[in-house]
């Protein structure tokens, strides 16, 4: 590929973004992003940035009481472009609380996708998406 192709892939992706951001679909500088069902995410830091991070991700029962026995797993990727997935389980911190590690490597959209199988077997997925400015 040539540096003009590169070039207007790169002002596609970029006004793909725009565009979403001005629809209001990117939650940005969130610290705690909710879900209906008892599942949450918050992210470290805060907002986030290129490298590094943490996502923890909450689990609470129907009575919203947290739940420490769950199997969390997660998938981490961009939603404008494959930057390869990071996916696997999510460490029990205890309390409700399940902590994951990924790398940011570009500015952009992000999905988490979570998997909760919650004790009695029964499983919950929640996709959230974040925002690397």
């Amino acid at each position: 590929m040539n540096t003009k192709t590169i070039l207007v892939i790169i002002a596609i992706v970029v006004s793909i973004g725009i565009l979403f951001e001005l629809q209001g679909r990117f939650v940005t500088g969130s610290p705690n992003i909710s879900s209906t069902s008892g599942i949450s995410l918050s992210t470290n830091p805060d907002p986030l940035q290129p490298g590094p991070a943490t996502f923890l991700i909450e689990v609470k029962d129907k009575n919203g009481k947290p739940v420490d026995d769950a199997k969390v797993s997660y998938d981490l990727n961009m939603t404008t472009m494959n930057m390869g997935p990071q996916q696997g389980d999510a460490t029990p911190q205890g309390n409700g609380r399940y902590s994951a590690v990924g790398r940011m490597t570009m500015r952009g959209p992000w999905r988490v996708s979570a998997k909760v199988t919650m004790p009695d077997g029964s499983v919950e997925n929640r996709d959230f998406t974040v925002d690397v400015p």
